[in-house]
């Protein structure tokens, strides 16, 4: 399959430099300049500030009074912390949503879960596995439970994005999580939902924590 530009200008952006970052190849601390990026991947210096507002919120880069744009490190510490949380509030919140959700809503989910399936580029997975997540969430009640939940996952969003490009083969086991999840769903197992939802982001923080402390090592031995 041939890879395709995103939709917009931001979009590009954005995918560019998070996975030059996931990858290293923009080191912790290193500044990144609005017009130099603009320059190197073509586009003005308009989608390349509103994706730094993205990597802001998502927490791979940050502002220095004097320095401007730079880029931060990923720690074990965060991640572990992201996850503790999820693990305890996702199930939680996967209960109820399954308790309101209807066939419309789970046939959404599949729909993205297809595509999944046929998603070989990282990126681009990572985005839909959000999509995926967000619609099985969508029939339960917006409340603090569910912003939440969402809070953590956009902040994990990044460290998923980290274990895709390190392990490719994670997107093939993930999405058989996915497929017991639908049906797990459609079952009406709250139970087993709720364990299977705990199972899903234990795996993905250990995924994650062995791709973070390779990375690591392998940055110590370029430095």
């Amino acid at each position: 399959m041939n890879k395709k530009r995103p939709e917009t200008a931001r979009q590009y952006v954005v995918g560019v430099l998070r996975a030059k970052i996931l990858r290293g190849e923009h080191m912790a601390g290193a500044r990144l300049r609005q017009e130099e990026v603009a320059a190197q991947l073509g586009v003005s210096t308009t989608p390349v500030r509103e994706a730094f507002r993205d990597l802001l919120a998502e927490g791979l880069i940050g502002l220095d009074t004097h320095r401007g744009v730079l880029v931060r490190s990923l720690t074990l510490a965060d991640v572990r912390e992201l996850y503790e949380l999820r693990i305890v509030l996702e199930p939680m919140l996967a209960i109820r949503a399954l308790r309101m959700a209807t066939p419309a809503h789970l046939d959404a989910a599949e729909a993205i879960h297809l595509q999944l399936c046929d998603e070989p580029d990282p990126e681009r997975w990572a985005t839909l596995n959000v999509s995926f997540h967000q619609a099985l969430h969508a029939p339960a009640p917006d409340g603090r439970l569910a912003r939440m939940v969402a809070g953590l996952a956009d902040a994990a969003g990044s460290y998923v994005t980290l274990s895709m490009h390190a392990t490719p083969e994670l997107m093939t086991s993930n999405n058989r999580d996915h497929a017991q999840l639908l049906q797990l769903y459609r079952s009406g197992k709250e139970k087993e939902l709720g364990a299977k939802t705990a199972a899903h982001l234990e795996q993905t923080l250990l995924a994650i924590e062995r791709d973070v402390e390779i990375r690591d090592v392998l940055l110590d031995k370029t430095a």
